[in-house]
């Protein structure tokens, strides 16, 4: 620091200390009722509806909501706790955190402890010598993160009415994406534009951002966009809470306070910044309309001067000396508002290459910045007038064997490696698949290496690819392993490009294209000369998808007969089909066809003849208001457009109906590697001995467990003796017999055709299978003697322990609260009514340790003056049947606290009415040897309140011994809890 190098540890400190003590510290005389008169006129205010939503009573299922969706994972604060423990233990600590945190809400005051932060530092670049080569990461306690969260899910609904077009980061329906195309666009025209007086652009960024924002603005800029006292007020108790200790090698300093900036870590400080500076906007927009900073282009439908995610700004202006003063002057009235300044070493001007030289050094000493040169960086996308050269992306096959190298020295399954290549490999392109047409040898490339990585051996050795790659990118429904395919990637990401600039999607890179190229008819018109590769892959990319594209609703003013897709799915001009030559189509609209919003069936007949299927025309969807609506059809509100055009583009054929066993191998509960080892063994892609012999890389060779027959698959897992045995063994586990009648490899006995196997069966015998090949291995490589029995107990144990952190298995939440396979038979109860009409209905269903589910019950019509009333009926009811028919139960699980405590207690002091229900309550539990009873959150009881929904609306007590007798859509909640049907 300052070119002296500090070695010991209380100096580094001092000046870590020193730096961002002078950092946060506010030297500005401006008090908030001073900037309240200083804001700009035209901020944007919320509604009275938005302000009082803004300041509604948080209730316990907010605070609970706001815990769920804090990021996990996390350090935690000087607390030492972090998301998770409180998630845990929402039973025991859930009424106390949410009557502190509601104190914060009803006082506007945050203890002091809760508002200490640890600061953690990470390096900016390697081997930093300063601390301004450190970015400062807050560690904040989780309760005030809670408070954060909450006011930050609460603005995020009123933000998208406050904040400009212009801006684009954290505001709900906007991607960084739109202000990526706009500013390539602008680029484009900037060096090809004669016509208009010359542009620049200027790429400026804010020292400090978050750090030295003033709280005086903050508040100011809400008070003058009309937010609540009361909201300001918990905004004010936030931001001045903090104190600070910086954690310098593991050891924390002494604690500091701040009068300025916001934390980095904080979910509010993104929200806030934003908010503040639409001022800068708001300044930015009064200089374009007076001409003093001119805008892009005069013929948009709504100019601009400035794009800006976050603290990334880009002015888009003329160049010209007075518009770099004004510049200058707009930007020292909103540092003498904020705080904030442009860091003149950091930001940039970039010119047209026609540009004249003196004038462009001119420009540059009068903002201070230097020249910068194409290609440049802005949100991680190269931004070029030209076409970006192959070498530009080279980095991304750089780090692909970058990646590639650090794995190849680890012993990696294909179950890992699938989950690598896809979430890592497979993602590097994908950010700029969306706004930019990577080359194609790029992503093979990629896709090259992925495949080398997936099929080696260990030691970096070369494999054998098995599985056809394309087969491997197919969905696991279709018999893939979902690994991405990058070439349909490509045409899937910018499909919703197409899609916004036919729909005239309110974005300003719309708007853009719209004024360099007009409305492209795709089924006509060829692509634009001299257009940016941009609009250019957009072009191509319709072409693909055009097939599928339809006019979901049609201006008739707008839609052409001949070259529009009104009624087939390809234009008329391209079907063949009967028109008749004399009359003149080439000029016609669908509005031609309308007489008073009604179809002229003469003028049909004359023009189609009788070859026209009048009966499915319609008007419905017409509008002479509204443009024409493009939709992909097939449309499905179950899938987002990108992934629709993907699994179209994939190879997938959709006449053609694929296995249904592969989608049933994919729900086994068994880890993944046995599942992808039976995924291998059904495209034939084990290397048994015949494997190799069908290749001709070996001699035909007896199976090494009976040396009987020669080894093949189906030899090998179900014809040989020591399977057959092996079989026998998991037969007498589970008490159901074992059998392949269809045989073994074709994996049959998946489908539901077979309804003798449920699916715990189904994954003991793949967990088998992986086993008797991993004994095969082991006698063949390493001479063990393979312990058949010790398989079977292997196999079951496998399934049964799995069951329990399947992650979309309700025991997930069971093993985590330290529940296991003893505490077992789990009766779930709940009910569900109104006290008003006294009408309620009960549910409940036993399940056992591996989660299959043994029993069920819907009971209707319970009349009941309460809900503690109502759920002790209702477990009484329950426990007589579990009774009569001979269950055993060992735990409970309910959601009523009140009758919980009163079981405990034995009778109840508030409400005479209950105590003969607990009685018969307390008989039922002694019969049953006490099981032990729990209190639990709503969403574990999701299907027993489901049932008792269900039994409102019921007549009859209903019982449900198959599950198959349910209603459709209780299985569906049954199947996704991973229950058993």
């Amino acid at each position: 620091m300052d070119g002296i190098c500090y070695t010991e540890h209380k100096d580094i400190e001092h000046v870590f200390s020193n730096f961002f003590t002078n950092l946060w510290s506010d030297t500005s005389a401006n008090s908030v009722s001073d900037l309240v008169q200083a804001l700009p006129d035209d901020l944007p205010t919320i509604s009275q509806n938005d302000g009082e939503s803004l300041i509604a009573e948080v209730s316990k299922k907010e605070v609970f909501y706001a815990l769920k969706s804090l990021p996990s994972g996390k350090s935690p604060g000087p607390d030492g706790l972090n998301s998770e423990f409180y998630c845990f233990f929402w039973n025991d600590l859930g009424d106390s955190l949410f009557e502190a945190i509601s104190y914060f809400f009803n006082n506007s005051v945050i203890p002091n402890s809760w508002g200490q932060t640890f600061i953690t530092f990470v390096p900016k670049k390697p081997n930093p010598h300063s601390v301004t080569d450190f970015r400062p990461i807050s560690l904040c306690n989780v309760c005030y993160k809670i408070i954060a969260k909450i006011l930050a899910i609460r603005i995020k609904n009123v933000l998208p009415k406050i904040i400009g077009r212009e801006r684009c980061g954290f505001v709900s329906n906007r991607s960084p994406f739109d202000n990526i195309i706009a500013l390539q666009e602008v680029v484009h025209s900037m060096d090809r534009d004669s016509k208009n007086p010359p542009r620049m652009l200027v790429k400026l960024d804010i020292e400090k951002a978050y750090d030295t924002l003033s709280w005086n603005a903050i508040l100011a800029t809400l008070y003058r966009m009309n937010f609540p006292s009361r909201w300001i007020s918990w905004i004010k108790a936030c931001i001045s809470s903090a104190s600070f200790s910086f954690l310098i090698n593991r050891q924390p300093s002494p604690w500091i306070k701040s009068s300025r900036g916001l934390r980095q870590g904080d979910p509010l400080s993104s929200y806030l910044f934003i908010i503040v500076a639409q001022n800068l906007t708001a300044l930015l927009n009064f200089s374009l309309r007076q001409n003093m900073i001119p805008g892009f282009n005069l013929d948009l439908n709504r100019n601009f001067n400035h794009l800006m995610y976050a603290d990334d700004l880009i002015l888009v202006t003329h160049a010209t000396r007075k518009t770099a003063r004004n510049i200058n002057l707009c930007f020292s009235i909103y540092d003498r508002l904020t705080s904030q300044r442009a860091n003149k070493s950091k930001s940039d001007i970039y010119f047209p290459s026609r540009f004249n030289h003196r004038l462009r050094l001119s420009i540059c000493r009068i903002l201070g910045f230097t020249t910068g040169s194409f290609p440049f960086t802005y949100l991680g996308i190269s931004i070029s007038p030209k076409r970006l050269a192959l070498s530009n992306f080279s980095r991304m096959l750089d780090k692909t064997e970058r990646i590639l190298s650090n794995w190849s020295h680890s012993k990696i399954s294909m179950a890992g490696k699938t989950i690598l290549i896809n979430s890592i490999l497979m993602s590097i392109p994908v950010y700029y698949l969306s706004v930019y047409p990577v080359p194609d040898s790029v992503l093979d490339g990629i896709t090259k290496a992925a495949t080398a990585f997936f099929w080696s051996k260990g030691g970096n050795r070369k494999g054998m690819n098995s599985v056809n790659w394309t087969d491997i990118t197919l969905g696991h429904s279709e018999g893939g392993l979902s690994i991405r395919n990058l070439r349909a990637s490509k045409i899937s990401l910018m499909a919703k490009n197409v899609l916004s600039y036919l729909n005239h999607h309110d974005a300003i890179w719309v708007d853009i294209l719209i004024n360099k190229y007009g409305i492209v008819n795709f089924w006509t018109d060829s692509i634009p000369s001299n257009c940016s590769w941009f609009f250019r892959c957009l072009c191509h990319n319709a072409n693909l998808i055009k097939p599928l594209l339809w006019l979901y609703h049609i201006n008739p003013n707008l839609t052409d007969i001949m070259f529009h897709p009104w009624y087939f799915e390809i234009t008329l001009a391209f079907k063949p089909t009967y028109l008749n030559m004399n009359v003149n189509l080439d000029l016609l609209r669908i509005s031609d066809l309308l007489i008073d919003n009604a179809w002229n069936l003469n003028l049909l007949h004359d023009m189609f003849g009788d070859f026209l299927n009048f009966d499915y025309l319609t008007c419905d969807k017409s509008s002479h208001c509204d443009g024409n609506w493009w939709v992909w059809y097939p449309k499905s509100k179950n899938h987002r457009l990108t992934s629709m055009v993907y699994t179209h583009f994939n190879g997938v054929v959709d006449n053609i109906d694929p296995w249904i066993g592969w989608r049933f191998l994919w729900r086994l509960k068994i880890a993944p590697r046995p599942k992808h080892f039976f995924w291998m063994l059904l495209h034939n892609g084990i290397k048994t001995y015949d494997y190799h012999y069908r290749l001709n890389l070996g001699p035909q060779t007896l199976c090494r467990f009976c040396n009987l027959d020669f080894e093949t698959a189906e030899h090998l897992f179900n014809s040989c003796p020591k399977a057959q045995a092996t079989w026998l063994l998991i037969s007498n586990f589970i008490g159901k017999q074992i059998l392949f009648h269809d045989g073994f490899s074709n994996g049959n006995w998946l489908c539901p055709s077979n309804p003798d196997l449920n699916i715990f069966d189904q994954s003991v015998i793949v967990a088998t299978a992986w086993l008797l090949w991993k004994a095969r291995c082991n006698l063949i490589f390493q001479s063990e003697v393979p312990d058949f029995i010790s398989i079977a107990i292997r196999a079951i144990n496998h399934v049964r322990e799995y069951s329990y952190s399947y992650p979309s298995h309700s025991g997930n939440q069971m093993i985590l609260n330290n529940f296991t396979y003893i505490d077992s038979p789990f009766l779930f109860i709940s009910s569900k009514g109104s006290c008003e009409t006294g009408s309620f209905g009960a549910g409940f269903y036993l399940i056992s340790a591996n989660s299959q589910l043994l029993c069920r019950l819907v009971l209707c019509n319970i009349t009941a003056e309460s809900p503690i009333e109502a759920e002790a009926f209702a477990l009484i009811a329950a426990l007589g049947s579990l009774q009569a028919s001979d269950h055993q139960i060992k735990t409970i699980f309910m959601a009523n606290d009140d009758l919980h405590s009163t079981i405990k207690a034995g009778y109840s002091h508030h409400d005479w009415r209950i105590n003969p229900l607990i009685i018969n309550i307390t008989d039922y539990l002694i019969c049953f040897g006490r099981p032990a009873i729990f209190t639990t959150p709503s969403n574990w009881l999701s299907a027993a309140s489901s049932l008792a929904l269900l039994g409102i609306n019921s007549h009859i007590l209903t019982l449900f011994h198959q599950g198959r007798d349910l209603p459709y859509w209780l299985m569906k909640l049954f199947l996704r809890l991973g229950v058993s049907l």
